[in-house]
């Protein structure tokens, strides 16, 4: 399989507990660091006609993506096609397991 397009996971890092108050309460820093995390795979348009007709699922979405199995995958997750933040923002909706690949279907948020 060519996965010649790249996708990447939204994680929103865990505040950093900068210090203590007087009564022991914990001190958060700044708001947490958003990583991205590259996910190889290929993409096209999808609809909900063909989610239904091809896999018998009745979802929203508007692309399908094609990768290897991957464990960061589950349903309602946000991925993006950027890496800085400033691309189209797609929720996962649902996650076809295959031996070799996983078909996913995202929706446009």
């Amino acid at each position: 399989m060519r996965l010649t397009k790249k996708m990447y996971f939204i994680e929103e890092g865990e505040r950093e507990i900068i210090d203590y108050d007087a009564l022991l309460n914990p001190i958060y820093g700044d708001a947490p660091a958003t990583e991205y995390i590259p996910l190889p795979c290929e993409i096209e348009p999808y609809s909900n006609e063909l989610a239904t007709t091809r896999y018998g699922v009745f979802v929203d979405a508007t692309n399908r993506l094609f990768c290897e199995p991957n464990n960061r995958i589950s349903l309602n997750i946000e991925i993006t096609d950027q890496p800085n933040g400033e691309g189209n923002v797609f929720v996962v909706t649902e996650n076809m397991k295959y031996d070799k690949h996983y078909e996913v279907l995202i929706k446009k948020d």
